[in-house]
């Protein structure tokens, strides 16, 4: 089945491939994708996207970084190969999509038939369906002030204007009674929008309900007045003598209790939610809104409660149920605190539950009565409370999911959204002083985890404090041991909150979540269990799943193998370490070597260059392509081997280190390599630092600092021969020889390899052979021996076809690509490349690809297919910038300057490449871009400099050993 992918920017930024959401969990692909989406189909400068990523202040690798972002966000689109979806521009980028892969694109089409509609219930359908694209507020947890100024005020206004004309279309069409419900809920959300209150009062007016018709003008006029000063406006005003010149009717008066808590005047955000439970609770039914303690789920039903409050004339009733207490209110307390509610004397109030429900339902059949049951423990306890007549109305708050509610309407609830968050922080602690330190205001939301309580109980505490600056309260929070300290003021205690949670566990469950809390990774599959509580795979799933469904852990998706993986909130990670009974080091061993042994099994599984380790025999890898379990659970290996060396577990902590840098050197992760590296280097044991060594030095190559790796290279041979190690000995002369290579002296590479081959066959190592013969091919083909060249790569391929093993055989089909180049055998060439770049595709190495590219794109310029080249050498040109690999861009200079469609260009791209090649120190590749230098001046008429480079050239080519492009460049120069 073709894959399909669809967006979603009308509420939060939605990914879906094929029906299946897909998370972007980083911020800036976010950022990026969103702006990109918002001109879906048209470029967007690359100055605007930096903008849009990094405000007016971009740090000093801008340009590269948003390359790296283009790439990765390609990535997560799988769109890295086709490129179909995004694509690049001289000036940017632009995504291309249909208008049923975009709901902006949608949404547009539908706005724009709307305008050309024939009649009224056309342009009612039209904008309906335009207006049902809508998720909530555009571009959610999206955070772009840029995005935020233009785009996201924009589209709001178009979302308002929608609704307004669809309201209007509808009103003409009679049917006012359809849409009083929505407008009730669209004043209560937008107070100040002036053509709601006029519709709501237009509908209410037409469907013979003057007096409520009259309300609502009253209560426009107060919050017009309260909010701006002003008087409603002329269109509102007419509105109003019109109802009053056809109807006496006073304005309606509520009767009934009404046992609602005071409304939060400094509520905000969760404009969704309220906007599904105003519209859905005046519908009636039971609503149940579900949730960690302290998200805010009491603060969002009492604010919907007094929002739909004049739905309900006949009573608002409200009760704690206690569910998170040790004594939770039973149904016959709660029924006889209702029955009180409604007028029932306590001597009629019957003995029994049975009776009691029957009565109370009895009272509600012909009343409009909303109950508001908050803090419920589960099911049993709120099902004889609910009523059962469409006119009234039930609103449950519970930290129990109340899956087995019969028809109610679940609404789960997250912690703020950032912005939402930072919203209420300004709300309660004041506008002016968060706006004074805008930084420590995010540290704060951030410390809080954008939990409510914690929020509104740090504002508490500023607004308690008039004095503090932001920063002295951000400082204080940011103390794990003593956050929750900080957090509790008066009644508000946001460790008592999550303790109610906990305390609910057994001591099984308990320890289960205060183990989980040890574990510093961001999210974990379930099977992490089974190492720490010693479970089997079905009884570990269980304790995890016991733990969302007590609220303290949360599921947090799937991963890209499939799995169900979870999560904690920062605070309830936290807390979890606080109530830790334990030592993490002694709690967590067992856990580190279940991962240890699945890093060890996985690496196996991948392709290895310059060193192999030598493992025993292993189970095995079960989870799956092991290429794809590392990009899974990367994030995951990466924080364990830096809790390992923080808990003390060097041993560990340097075996993962080790463990993970064939999957860095395949995915070109060479910020993750050098971090870990490091890491393994400061606490690995004196038998383990050889390889650190070596691997620095692969990684040092890789980042083209020969010097470096030359040293490391030292360093390793030397501690792999102390120690006896001919297998590690080998790939370390083997390493030294890539240096001598790079550095143009090929005298002492051909030594040092052939030192590293005696040892490989020593230590019976093919696939160290294979790389040998391959190094010593390209060394003869520089230098013109083509027969011993052909020769050494022969052999190489012959043993890698034995082996079975991708990456021996990718290496040793890309040599004798470049030997077919070299010899002029053109579409041999190619086809060899081609098939190594698919190769090099498969086994996922960004790195290999691109330098692949450049070998195919010098022999597309050879078979006179230029614009195949340039292709070719864009592709490739995005991964050298967005890693800032110099060598790459020096080899994409050299081969555009040959491609320039001008004399000046040209010379101009050569100057580029010499510069590099100087700066970087490097004969062979100093050689090269000389002759191409020459060639530019040549084109530009400057015969007698030209053939000075060349002659440039040729010494340093020769010297370098490179005699085979020495007589190349002699023969194609004259």
């Amino acid at each position: 089945m073709q894959r399909r992918w669809e967006f979603g920017v009308l509420g939060s930024l939605q990914v879906i491939d094929s029906g299946r959401p897909v998370e972007l969990r980083s911020a800036k692909q976010r950022v990026l994708l969103a702006a990109l989406l918002m001109k879906a189909n048209a470029p967007v400068s690359s100055a605007e996207l930096m903008e849009h990523l990094w405000g007016d202040k971009p740090p000093g690798a801008a340009r590269a970084t948003l390359q790296t972002y283009v790439m990765r966000l390609r990535q997560s689109l799988d769109d890295a190969a086709d490129r179909k979806l995004i694509r690049t521009w001289p000036t940017g980028y632009s995504i291309h999509l249909d208008d049923d892969q975009l709901d902006l694109l949608t949404f547009q089409r539908l706005r724009a038939e709307a305008r050309r509609a024939p009649d009224p219930e056309t342009e009612a359908r039209l904008l309906g369906a335009a207006a049902a694209l809508w998720r909530g507020p555009a571009l959610d947890q999206v955070s772009s002030l840029r995005m935020e100024q233009t785009d996201v005020q924009r589209l709001t206004e178009q979302r308002w204007e929608v609704l307004e004309r669809r309201n209007d279309a509808e009103l003409h069409l009679g049917r006012h009674d359809q849409v009083v419900d929505e407008l009730r809920s669209l004043v209560a959300e937008h107070p100040l929008r002036e053509r709601f209150w006029f519709q709501l009062m237009l509908a209410l007016h037409r469907g013979g309900q003057q007096a409520q018709a009259l309300d609502v003008f009253r209560r426009a006029c107060e919050v017009l007045a309260d909010e701006l000063g002003i008087d409603p406006n002329r269109e509102l005003r007419a509105l109003h003598a019109e109802v009053l010149a056809g109807s006496s009717a006073p304005v309606s008066v509520q009767s009934g209790p009404s046992w609602l808590p005071p409304a939060l005047g400094d509520f905000s955000g969760r404009a969704d939610e309220v906007a599904l439970l105003t519209a859905g609770v005046r519908g009636g039914g039971t609503w149940t809104i579900t949730g960690p303690g302290g998200v805010g789920k009491t603060a969002l039903a009492v604010h919907c409660a007094h929002a739909v409050r004049d739905a309900f004339p006949d009573g608002r009733l409200h009760l704690n149920l206690r569910g998170g207490e040790q004594q939770p209110v039973g149904p016959a307390a709660a029924l006889d605190r209702l029955l009180r509610g409604l007028g029932v004397p306590g001597g009629a109030i019957p003995s029994t539950v049975e009776d009691r429900v029957d009565l109370y339902r009895d009272l509600l059949s012909d009343r409009r009565v909303l109950v508001v049951l908050d803090n419920a423990a589960g099911e049993a306890q709120v099902r004889p409370l609910l009523p059962v007549t469409p006119s009234s109305a039930a609103l449950v708050t519970s930290r129990a999911a109340l899956a087995g509610l019969e028809a109610a309407h679940v609404v789960p609830l997250a912690v703020l959204p950032p912005d939402d968050a930072l919203a209420l922080l300004r709300a309660v602690a004041g506008e002016a002083r968060c706006a004074a330190e805008p930084a420590a205001a995010q540290e704060i939301v951030a410390y809080c985890g954008r939990l409510p309580l914690a929020l509104r109980v740090a504002a508490a505490r500023l607004v308690a404090r008039p004095h503090w600056r932001l920063a002295q309260l951000a400082g204080r929070l940011s103390d794990e041991r003593r956050r929750f300290d900080e957090l509790a003021l008066g009644d508000l205690d946001v460790r008592a909150c999550l303790a109610l949670s906990y305390d609910g566990l057994d001591s099984a469950h308990r320890e289960a979540f205060w183990k989980l809390a040890l574990v510093s990774t961001p999210d974990f599959p379930a099977w992490t269990a089974e190492p720490l509580l010693g479970l089997g795979p079905g009884d570990a799933e269980d304790h995890v799943e016991a733990l969302v469904d007590a609220r303290l852990v949360e599921c947090a998706g799937r991963d890209g193998l499939g799995q169900v993986r979870y999560r904690l909130h920062d605070l309830l990670r936290a807390f979890g370490r606080e109530v830790a009974t334990e030592d993490p080091a002694v709690a967590l061993k067992a856990l580190f070597e279940q991962w240890l042994d699945l890093v060890t099994r996985a690496d196996a599984g991948l392709p290895h260059q310059m060193i192999r380790l030598r493992t025993p025999a292993l189970e095995p890898f079960g989870p799956g392509d092991p290429a794809a379990w590392f990009d899974a659970e990367w994030q995951n290996v990466h924080a364990l081997a830096v809790q390992a060396a923080d808990l003390g577990l060097g041993a560990q902590a340097a075996e993962l280190a080790i463990r993970s840098a064939a999957f860095c050197d395949l995915r070109a992760r060479f910020d993750d390599w050098e971090q870990l590296n490091d890491l393994g280097l400061a606490c690995a044991p004196p038998e383990r630092r050889p390889v650190l060594l070596q691997q620095r030095g692969i990684l040092r190559a890789r980042q083209h600092d020969y010097a470096a790796a030359s040293e490391d290279f030292r360093a390793a041979r030397e501690g792999f021969a102390a120690a006896g190690d001919v297998w590690g000995e080998a790939y370390a002369w083997s390493g030294t020889g890539w240096m001598h290579e790079w550095g143009g002296r090929s005298a002492e590479a051909r030594e040092a390899h052939r030192e590293a081959m005696t040892r490989f066959v020593a230590a019976g190592n093919p696939h160290g052979e294979v790389e040998v013969l391959c190094s010593l091919g390209a060394i003869e083909r520089r230098a013109g021996e083509l027969t011993a060249a052909s020769g050494y790569l022969e052999r190489a391929r012959r043993i890698a076809g034995g082996l079975g093993d991708e990456q021996s055989e990718l290496m040793a089909t890309l040599e004798l690509g470049r030997l077919h180049q070299f010899t002029g055998e053109l579409a041999a060439s190619e086809e060899l490349l081609r098939s190594s770049l698919g190769a090099a595709q498969k086994l996922g190495d960004p790195d290999m690809a691109a330098n692949i590219r450049l070998f195919l794109a010098d022999t597309l310029v050879r078979l006179d297919r230029p614009s195949q080249a340039a292709e070719q050498l864009d592709r490739a040109w995005e991964f050298f910038e967005s890693h800032d690999d110099r060598q790459g861009r020096i080899w994409v200079w050299r081969l555009r300057s040959g491609l320039a469609p001008s004399a000046e260009e040209a010379l101009r791209l050569a100057s580029l490449a010499v510069d590099e090649a100087r700066e970087m120190d490097s004969p062979p590749e100093l050689g090269r871009a000389l002759r191409v230098l020459g060639t530019a001046l040549a084109r530009s008429g400057q015969g007698g400099e030209a053939r000075e480079h060349w002659r440039q050239a040729e010494e340093t080519l020769v010297a370098a050993g490179l005699q085979g492009e020495a007589d190349e460049l002699r023969a194609a120069s004259g």
